[in-house]
């Protein structure tokens, strides 16, 4: 116990003088005075049930009916939040919601039209789908825009015929116009919105389901910034819902009643919401262009897709191999300065990934831009040394008069 208690508070003291600089990692926005912790680990369903319904069930808890009606609540006001006809925040993440999604309403033998890994897709999700039973078939790549071929997809579209697209976009420096997907008929059409929960609520970026998209998933812990939670949206409250309902009955045992409640609590706090939504869209880009400025080989966002798709918060810095990325990962490290080591798309190559995510939360700003860029060309350029890492110790300090909460 003691070593533990070692271990957690030399991690605080290290979060609180790092930056973190990923474009996933979040911290959960919430109100401080309010506890929900004698909620935990409760089994609490979002199922309303007639008497009749509950005397037939195999099973009942006693006493949460103010609970199960909250949990609703929280459902209809997520759905009116992202102009969907229902919604539900059972799943527990990304992957989870995959998993759950697929087996609800796939059989095995189903084929998938899905974005791959070399697109933006995540790297787990077409092991995913194969481990199902599903026959996995990739949407075209045009690899010179580092977007999907628009024309090759809908040609193959037309040849294979899928069950399912599934959109999974995971990595990408623009916010890619899948329009086009969503006017095709047949197909069960997924998106997953992870990287963009809170630039569609508050319509910064165009909404998958006005696209066409019949069911849009998230988690609530990447872009917008709550706990570790995954939900689901529809488009229609249609047979493919109640399909999807009655999986998620079967395939998760308990809502997880006080996740649900914190998300909730950060979802009522707007104004911040829309801020973090705006610099989401916003820093990232101004940085990219600051380390172009000062001899960083980023990615330009400019060369992907179309010049009008809105940027992300994804910054790339490709490296000429796997051993120079992750030397330069380490140097990163070492200065505080906690990015993503990653096998970049589109053919890129091994490289760093970073983010404004978690930096705009702990106060990063515009003005602040040209101090962290010149933070990282030194990284990029000389490797670590202790200069750096009190540099990054100050901008943090500096930070923490725009932050919107006090963290770790």
């Amino acid at each position: 116990m003691k070593k533990l208690r070692a271990s957690i508070a030399r991690q605080r003291k290290l979060y609180s003088a790092c930056i973190p600089l990923t474009p996933v990692d979040n911290i959960p926005l919430g109100f401080e005075d309010i506890d929900t912790s004698f909620l935990h680990g409760f089994y609490i369903s979002d199922k309303v049930k007639t008497q009749e319904e509950q005397m037939n069930s195999v099973i009942q808890f006693g006493g949460r009916e103010y609970a199960t009606k909250d949990l609703n609540n929280i459902h209809a006001s997520l759905a009116k939040k992202l102009k969907a006809s229902a919604g539900s925040l059972r799943l527990l993440s990304g992957l989870h919601a995959h998993m759950v999604v697929f087996m609800s309403l796939g059989k095995i033998g189903d084929s998938v039209l899905l974005l791959p890994e070399i697109a933006g897709g995540h790297f787990a999700t077409e092991r995913i789908l194969k481990r199902l039973g599903f026959e996995v078939i990739h949407v075209p790549v045009n690899q010179e825009r580092l977007c999907v071929d628009k024309e090759a997809t809908l040609d193959l579209i037309k040849i294979k015929q899928p069950d399912f697209i599934f959109i999974d976009r995971s990595e990408g420096l623009k916010y890619e116009d899948f329009s086009f997907i969503g006017e095709i008929k047949g197909p069960i059409k997924i998106f997953d919105a992870s990287q963009y929960l809170p630039q569609i609520m508050f319509g910064h970026y165009e909404n998958p389901l006005t696209w066409g998209f019949q069911l849009m998933l998230f988690t609530v812990h990447k872009s917008f910034p709550g706990p570790q939670k995954a939900g689901v949206v529809t488009k229609e409250n249609d047979a493919i819902w109640e399909r999807l309902m009655h999986g998620l009955g079967t395939y998760v045992s308990s809502a997880h009643t006080e996740n649900t409640y914190k998300f909730a609590l950060a979802m009522l706090q707007e104004e911040k919401l829309n801020y973090i939504a705006c610099n989401l869209t916003k820093l990232a880009p101004l940085l990219e262009e600051e380390l172009r400025a000062l001899g960083v080989a980023v990615t330009s966002s400019q060369h992907q897709g179309q010049r009008e798709w809105p940027n992300t918060q994804h910054i790339w810095l490709p490296c000429s191999n796997k051993k120079e990325a992750y030397c330069l990962y380490k140097n990163f490290l070492r200065s505080r300065l906690y990015v993503n080591y990653r096998l970049l798309p589109y053919g890129l190559g091994w490289g760093i990934r970073l983010g404004t995510t978690s930096a705009i939360m702990l106060g990063l700003s515009e003005e602040q831009l040209p101090e962290l860029a010149s933070i990282i060309a030194n990284i990029y350029h000389n490797g670590f040394s202790l200069k750096i890492r009190h540099d990054v110790r100050k901008l943090r300090d500096k930070m923490a008069s725009k932050a919107l909460l006090n963290w770790p």
